[in-house]
């Protein structure tokens, strides 16, 4: 296989010409634009958000900036139907209208896929750190699988990265704030000749440790640094090319773990319900777990703590891009390399005692390579590609449970991962008012899946191509497509309806204890089918929008991640969704910003089959079937410079964490919001900035793990308490 893919990538390099990597160049579309529109390349073109059938949300620098010093979960303060699980920077899960997979082992990859500058990023545990010195984030809902392709099932989050400049620009932030952060980001960037340009950019993270630790140090403080380099530039008549050479990197965090502990014990059907402070069911002591252990308080921001609780991290990548004007076609090549290596561990136990720690190790490579030709004419945008990814990942775990009942799972696993697809897009404008869009891609994955199991140094399962041909071996091929029919009575409306399918291969689970059925490890693809309308509409002399969106997903093997007992599987499940979605902001006067949106969403997973034994429907998890926010920003002159208030806020109905919908599981309805004060010199490159995030101090969970059943407690992570922080901006003028 790996043969195969390797002749696939040299004929796409020959048919390149020797062509390396490129700036993205605006179509015809961008020219009519207005500067004050919000652009995207949704379509692999620079559009109006305004003038596309795909309900997506961006957020440009001014935006990002205004949000503070906040990783990639502060977008679900400002996105409609986005829901971000980023517990702890080894894994970051995506939710987007209730579509997502909570597995949280380092092989899986997610449905909801995230880009950085057009390249897919497969490796959960890669994605915490990028969002710095960005042009915009794009939040596309729905399947996306026609363009993007790989695992767009329920859509993607793309990260567009600041480009380098034909101009000297950059700018340099400072951060304090709470528990001792210290953080910083810049860059700089500009020409080095007529036809060559460079941007250099930054980010650090230190301190702001917030979990305080009876018996050892301080959790959730992060020590972290990346940086990225580009080299843009001008190749004869029509080129041009962007090197881009990035790495994260985070030195002995204490991030791994940074749960909360909370005595469960199992109810009739075999779900984990919270233990009251005078209630002993294990017969250990009032309020305690299964192993004799309670909270001695009810601060989730208190613990205690012997074990690892440790994060370390280094990624790094190379991407190549290159785009060519041949005259009436765009021939665009995106190539990329990245490496990865992760070391994790955790006091699983949440305890003083040595009962239950896990530890996982992941060493991972990805090559992908993107050919497409694209053009237009009068009537007619189209677009055709070639696209290849390999994803070679090892990984080993170890589950502790010597301390509580003697035994101790050591488990390693590599999985390959080849495919190659071939996609295109028609769209042909009928009339002035009307147009048809239409789009398919194939795709063929194969995957190899190597698994061996120890207990207490006794191997006692192995899962192979040569034991199980059938399971450990797999290949998958499916399509994805759309048909929209697009309407504009005029240039301040637009109407669509369309038909999207999106699809994500199968693959295979990850187990920490047996018993072993080989033929539960694999599990197959799944097939999201979107039927979807909206309109968005631009009013008050285009200083207003207001935008609606319908949708209902019918959702064919949907790849549900239950945990029975301690055992990780994922089965294939059916599933739907409905929702509706509306966005509005406006700038009534000058200086003032408004912006608010609601979902409400109705999914339910089907046939669940409970550790108890019943077989119900659920709730879809996280997916609150109400979610509101809103967004007040007012600037005005005020003496030498400028003073800006805004403030932000998100309510989202109660939800579960999990498709089983376990009572301990279930997170009570919310209000959360932010603050930011900032004053900008009108003379003077400085910009000041204080902010409270959390403003009221809402304890409210992020993720939630029911280990009710064989230790009698559940892993609950909180996000952050309020905390204050001040920054100090300068900026090349």
């Amino acid at each position: 296989m790996t043969h195969r893919f390797s002749k696939w990538l040299v004929s796409v390099a020959a048919a390149m010409g020797g062509a390396g990597g490129a700036l993205a160049q605006a179509s015809a579309d961008s020219a009519a634009l207005d500067p004050n529109e919000i652009v995207v390349t949704a379509q692999k073109r620079t559009q109006s958000a305004q003038a596309i059938g795909v309900a997506v949300s961006a957020l440009g620098k001014d935006s990002l900036a205004a949000l503070g010093r906040q990783d990639v979960s502060a977008l679900a303060t400002q996105v409609p139907g986005l829901q971000v699980n980023q517990y702890s920077p080894t894994v970051t899960v995506f939710n987007i209208r209730g579509v997502s997979q909570n597995d949280f082992a380092d092989s899986q990859e997610a449905p909801i896929a995230f880009y950085n500058d057009e390249v897919y990023i497969s490796a959960l545990g890669a994605i915490s750190g990028m969002t710095y010195d960005l042009e915009r984030v794009e939040v596309l809902r729905g399947p996306q699988g026609t363009l993007f392709g790989r695992n767009a099932t329920g859509g993607l989050v793309q990260i567009v990265s600041a480009k380098p400049t034909d101009h000297l620009d950059g700018f340099v932030t400072a951060t304090v704030g709470s528990y001792g952060q210290v953080a910083t980001e810049g860059a700089v960037g500009g020409p080095l000749s007529d036809t060559l340009r460079a941007r250099l950019s930054f980010t650090t993270n230190h301190g702001g440790a917030y979990i305080n630790n009876r018996i050892g140090r301080d959790l959730g403080g992060s020590k972290f640094y990346a940086g990225r380099v580009q080299l843009a530039g001008d190749v004869g008549d029509g080129g041009k090319f962007n090197i881009k050479v990035q790495a994260l990197r985070n030195d002995h965090d204490r991030q791994g773990g940074i749960y909360s502990h909370a005595s469960a014990v199992p109810d009739a059907l075999g779900l984990g319900t919270f233990i009251g402070t005078n209630e002993n069911p294990w017969g250990t002591c009032n309020g305690c777990d299964a192993l004799g252990y309670a909270e001695p308080d009810r601060d989730p921001f208190t613990a205690s703590f012997n074990g690892p609780n440790r994060f370390n991290r280094t990624f790094w990548a190379v991407t190549a891009r290159y785009e060519q004007d041949l005259g009436g076609a765009t021939l665009t090549s995106i190539t990329d390399y990245q490496d990865l290596k992760k070391r994790y561990g955790e006091d699983a136990d949440m305890s003083p005692a040595t009962n239950f720690s896990y530890s996982t190790a992941q060493d991972l490579y990805q090559i992908s390579q993107e050919l497409r030709l694209s053009g237009d004419t009068d009537r007619l945008n189209w677009l055709a590609g070639l696209y290849g990814i390999k994803i070679h990942t090892r990984n080993g775990y170890v589950t502790d449970t010597t301390g509580a009942f003697g035994l101790l799972e050591q488990y390693d696993s590599v999985l390959d991962t080849e495919s190659v697809a071939a996609f295109g897009q028609l769209e042909y404008r009928l009339s002035d008012q009307f147009t048809v869009i239409g789009g398919l891609r194939y795709s063929k994955d194969w995957k190899r899946f190597d698994f061996v199991h120890s207990e207490n140094g006794v191997q006692d399962f192995v899962f192979n191509k040569t034991l199980f041909p059938a399971f450990a071996k797999r290949r998958f091929g499916d399509y994805s497509g759309k048909i929209e029919i697009d309407y504009r009575p005029s240039r301040n409306a637009f109407f669509y309806a369309s038909v999207n399918r999106g699809t994500k291969s199968g693959g295979f689970a990850t187990q920490a204890f047996g018993p072993f059925d080989p033929a539960e490890l694999s599990f197959d693809g799944e097939v999201l089918t979107n039927y979807e309308g909206g309109m968005k509409l631009t009013l008050l002399d285009r200083t207003t929008t207001f935008n609606v969106a319908g949708f209902y997903y019918k959702y064919s093997g949907y790849q549900s991640f239950e945990l029975v007992g301690v055992t990780q599987l994922i089965r294939n499940k059916p599933a739907r969704i409905k929702g509706l979605e509306v966005e509005f902001t406006t700038r009534p006067i000058v200086g003032l910003y408004l912006q608010a949106f609601l979902t409400l969403l109705d999914g339910e997973v089907r046939n669940v089959s409970l550790p108890g034994g019943a077989v119900l429907d659920r709730d879809m998890p996280q997916a609150p079937s109400v979610s509101a926010g809103g967004l007040i920003r007012y600037e005005f002159a005020a003496g030498p410079g400028r003073l800006a208030f805004q403030t932000n806020w998100k309510h989202d109905s109660r939800q579960y964490f999990s498709t089983f919908n376990a009572p301990v599981d279930r997170e009570p309805a919310r209000w959360v919001g932010d603050a930011r004060v900032s004053y900008a010199f009108d003379d003077l490159p400085i910009e000041a900035a204080f902010f409270v995030n959390n403003l009221t101090d809402r304890k409210y969970r992020l993720y939630n793990l029911d280990l009710s059943g064989p230790f009698g407690f559940t892993q609950q992570t909180f996000a952050r308490p309020r905390r204050f922080g001040g920054s100090l901006t300068y900026r090349l003028k």
